[in-house]
């Protein structure tokens, strides 16, 4: 049985992005710094050979085109997971600072949220628990991480670990939301689902049977 007081460390997978998303786009800077770690060292072994000109001036220029177009490319592209991990950012600051207009930009018109104390299904349902019920009892919330996974184009999963401070609230959980793309040519995410992974002290809190 999962511990209610310990932060688990099994959460369920989620689906792993592709090298070129992940070491490219998303976290260009370990590969760049590979790069220009390689080619200095080449340059540096070849400096005081014949060589120095014909090769290694060249790959040494090389290796800083290369590096530099990582960064630029991390710098310019925003991923699906880096957006994912904005809007999911948004949506909690917008819970804690009852903002019912970004809110309802993030939500589906059929959102569902699902825990061992309520289960709503509906846009306006949600606002209106999130607005009178869950804001009041909140002074503040920070995330602390995010985890993405994409099953497809349109379809994707965050985790989201959420410490919080406020009166009779536990001050952690793993939180599971689940988003659509509303359309293919579209960065507009929106929640369709969210339920707890974890909150601390509280037994199954996504009431499960």
């Amino acid at each position: 049985m999962q511990s209610t007081i310990f932060e688990p460390t099994n959460l369920p997978e989620l689906p792993q992005p592709g090298f070129i998303n992940q070491w490219v786009l998303e976290s260009p800077t370990p590969l760049a710094l590979a790069s220009l770690a390689i080619v200095t060292i080449l340059f540096g072994t070849l400096r005081t050979t014949q060589y120095a000109k014909k090769i290694g001036i060249p790959v040494l220029a090389a290796g800083l085109i290369f590096a530099g177009t990582l960064f630029l490319v991390g710098f310019f592209i925003t991923t699906d997971a880096e957006n994912l991990k904005t809007k999911s950012h948004a949506l909690v600051n917008a819970i804690t600072e009852t903002d019912r207009l970004s809110l309802e930009s993030l939500l589906d018109e059929q959102v569902r949220v699902q825990t061992r104390f309520t289960s709503r299904s509906g846009r306006v349902r949600i606002l209106d628990l999130a607005q009178a019920q869950v804001a009041p009892i909140i002074e503040s919330a920070v995330i602390k991480e995010v985890r993405t996974g994409l099953y497809g184009p349109q379809i994707a999963r965050t985790y989201i670990k959420i410490k919080t401070k406020g009166d009779m609230i536990p001050p952690l959980s793993w939180w599971m939301l689940d988003w659509t793309r509303l359309s293919p040519t579209s960065d507009n995410w929106v929640v369709t689902h969210i339920e707890p992974l974890w909150i601390q002290g509280i037994t199954n809190p996504a009431g499960s049977k």
